[in-house]
């Protein structure tokens, strides 16, 4: 399915706004989460916005196959031991937000897609997080980077992440706005126990360093 994606490439609910100087939004739950600041506001139906992050710590789990759903729930259970205590200091981590995935498209002729599941590190544990005790998990920092952020409600599954991608992308082409797809990555900040006002993210990088 990514690869279709992909080819077609080469040829809404609105959620709350972050107001200036207003931490952390409300749609981080309370919880830990990456802290960026808006640059500009691209469009307001749908929700998109141009955010500057930090750099930051996060803790990471690759998984390559077709199934995005199964290579989700993987790449969770990995890092939900992490954080109950498979690390070093066999410290129970709290849960942050969002779970982010990136997802990559596969280039070969099965097209096995390609998924990295992260957790972010909570702010206190940033300088010196405890190493996972799994060969599959890694402590994962990443550079200050600018996204082209998507924000929509409601449950979501692997379609209509395709789905918001595009329309994501179709959107910055109209505006003549460059952008990095070599990958790009859906960010959920809800457990699968929230009913109501659910936020949902799919980030795609600019195309432009950030200085």
């Amino acid at each position: 399915m990514w690869c279709a994606v992909v080819a077609l490439l080469a040829l809404g609910t609105p959620q709350a706004c972050l107001k200036e100087g207003a931490w952390p939004p409300p749609f981080c739950r309370d919880l830990d989460c990456p802290h960026y600041e808006v640059a500009e506001s691209i469009s307001e139906e749908p929700s998109v916005e141009l955010r500057s992050y930090d750099e930051g710590a996060w803790v990471s789990t690759k998984i390559n196959g077709v199934n995005y759903e199964k290579a989700v729930q993987t790449g969770f259970m990995r890092l939900f031991a992490y954080i109950s205590g498979a690390n070093e200091e066999m410290k129970k981590i709290p849960m942050t937000a969002p779970v982010r995935v990136e997802m990559t498209p596969g280039q070969g002729p099965f097209c096995e897609d390609h998924y990295k599941v992260s957790f972010y590190v909570p702010v206190d544990m940033q300088d010196n997080p405890p190493a996972p005790l799994s060969e599959d998990v890694y402590i994962d920092p990443a550079p200050a980077t600018d996204y082209y952020v998507m924000s929509y409600g409601g449950r979501t599954n692997e379609k209509q992440i395709i789905d918001k991608a595009t329309e994501l992308l179709q959107l910055l082409d109209e505006r003549g706005l460059s952008y990095n797809f070599d990958s790009f990555f859906h960010a959920g900040y809800d457990s699968p126990f929230r009913i109501f006002n659910r936020h949902n993210e799919v980030w795609v990088a600019t195309g432009a360093a950030q200085q």
